[in-house]
């Protein structure tokens, strides 16, 4: 009889246990059940509508528009780099713009005709905007002017008013550097600011090389 009750002990333990397992598993199942629904309520992705779309290509549109229509050929941050690119580039890129409002003003609009509007533009507009400069190169461009005229202007001699091959040489280097700044898309305004103190050292030592 002892030996029926320990076993019947023992059986009811492992049912106790067992059962607070299954419980365990089904509060950690339940919790998990939430946070899963949490995160899908969170990561839930709400399609746009075509009045969104239209709109937001139509921004766009109109602010490139005002862009192109603005742009020069400079060294001030937004203008054309490449003088011998800018008519073609600016040309094409507006006529894309135009098409591409003309699309958005179509009755029968649709989200795919939208999509086709913003394909249109991107290779011109890629084009137009990889030729702006991102930075201010004007101080840089001006010093530069500076240094070319006073480098055609002192001749190689041991003469007054002329200054020795080496310095000559040094400094057609020191404003080709500087000039490599200036021309750079990638160029940001602390390298524009730091290329106009070096050159304005070079600048000082070779006026000290010519001779007087």
């Amino acid at each position: 009889m002892k030996v029926i009750n320990s076993i019947k002990s023992i059986f009811m333990k492992y049912i106790n246990k067992k059962s607070t397992g299954l419980l365990y598993a089904l509060i950690i199942g339940i919790g998990i059940g939430f946070v899963a629904c949490d995160a899908d309520s969170e990561d839930e992705v709400i399609p746009k509508t075509l009045d969104e779309y239209k709109t937001e290509l139509s921004d766009l549109i109109n602010s490139e528009k005002a862009i192109v229509e603005k742009c020069i050929v400079g060294y001030n941050k937004g203008d054309f780099k490449d003088g011998t690119l800018f008519a073609d580039y600016t040309y094409n890129y507006m006529a894309a713009l135009v098409e591409a409002q003309k699309i958005l003003a179509k009755p029968d609009l649709t989200i795919a005709n939208v999509m086709t509007a913003n394909k249109l533009i991107s290779p011109s507009g890629k084009l137009f905007n990889d030729n702006l400069f991102i930075s201010d190169r004007r101080p840089l461009n001006t010093l530069i002017g500076v240094c070319d005229t006073l480098y055609v202007h002192t001749p190689e001699g041991n003469q007054p008013g002329m200054a020795p091959a080496e310095a000559r040489s040094q400094f057609k280097s020191d404003i080709s550097a500087a000039k490599t700044v200036r021309d750079r898309s990638s160029t940001i305004e602390r390298q524009v600011t730091e290329a106009v103190e070096e050159l304005t050292k070079d600048l000082a030592t070779f006026k000290m090389a010519i001779i007087k």
